[in-house]
């Protein structure tokens, strides 16, 4: 069955995408198009920028480069060590960065620069393949100056690496990326979920549309319980009201979404412990497999 794929953002909960698409690959759908916003836009386009046999090796390549091991480093720790001082595969502190609030030094746009993720995706994509494959690629972002979601497609222009990193560009985090004297940021900051893309012409394809964040979860009441609620709900609240809004009418559409009752976790999206990464990318596997089982099961 010909399959499109909606690949939502939410940084290192992406790992879950990566065990979906080794569910898809293994069930022997037919991709041909593909949405991605912000880590969503990362999987697409190691995807489409591999050779079929070697898709699921350079997404997990990818996991092993960015995962941490730290058997003796807490969640808490971690994540605050993260956002103080970086990743060291994609992200590091700028300069004059944090530093900028002080007396006599010159503003900055971020307060990480992210050089190593750059040269991390130019290495691990060959944007050629990618812009010259045989699967549609849109890729969206923000438009800091009219609030316009972009949605660049490697079927009307070829994408570079620019625009993936325009499509992780977190404000404040991370500088806004300039493309054709526009300048872009993360599109999750008002549309996460890149479904409308995908809708753009008919067709009887499967859509699966692959989210990080759940709507309904019984609610913790911790500070920290209730942080993480309010997270998800920011996003999750997004991809319902974009599902809501789009003619679904005779489309075969499946939302499959990270479902992880255990992890209530407030710093959770910048979680890159490789047990954690591991473990969303199984959850990943198991809840697609379910969910083309029961798409199986259902008459056409």
């Amino acid at each position: 069955m010909e399959t499109w794929l909606c690949f939502a953002g939410g940084n290192a909960l992406g790992a879950f995408h990566v065990g979906a698409w080794q569910a898809i690959e293994a069930s022997g759908l037919r991709v041909t198009r593909m949405a991605g916003a912000s880590i969503g836009a990362i999987v697409a386009a190691l995807i489409a920028g591999n050779s079929p046999d070697r898709r699921s090796e350079a997404l997990g390549r990818f996991l092993s480069l960015i995962g941490e091991r730290r058997a003796f480093l807490g969640r808490r720790t971690a994540v605050t060590r993260t956002l103080a001082w970086g990743h060291p595969s994609l992200f590091v502190p700028a300069w004059p960065g944090a530093f900028e609030i002080l007396p006599g030094m010159p503003p900055d746009n971020a307060l990480f620069r992210r050089q190593r993720m750059q040269r991390l995706l130019e290495g691990m994509i060959d944007f050629d393949r990618l812009n010259g494959g045989d699967i549609e690629v849109t890729l969206t972002a923000l438009d800091a100056e009219t609030g316009r979601i972009v949605a660049f497609r490697n079927s009307e222009a070829p994408l570079t690496v620019d625009h993936v990193m325009a499509s992780t560009a977190l404000p404040i985090l991370f500088s806004p990326v300039e493309i054709g004297g526009s300048h872009f940021f993360d599109p999750g900051t008002c549309e996460n979920l890149p479904l409308r893309p995908l809708l753009d012409r008919p067709g009887d394809a499967l859509i699966l549309a692959l989210d990080l964040y759940e709507l309904r979860k019984p609610l913790s009441r911790t500070m920290d319980g209730i942080a993480c609620r309010a997270q998800e709900l920011v996003f999750a609240g997004q991809s319902a009201r974009i599902i809501d809004s789009c003619n679904l009418r005779d489309r075969r559409f499946r939302h499959i979404v990270l479902t992880d009752p255990e992890d209530g976790f407030a710093g959770k999206a910048f979680d890159y412990g490789l047990d954690r990464l591991e473990h969303r990318m199984r959850l990943g596997r198991q809840l697609t497999e379910d969910g083309l089982r029961d798409l199986a099961s259902v008459p056409a």
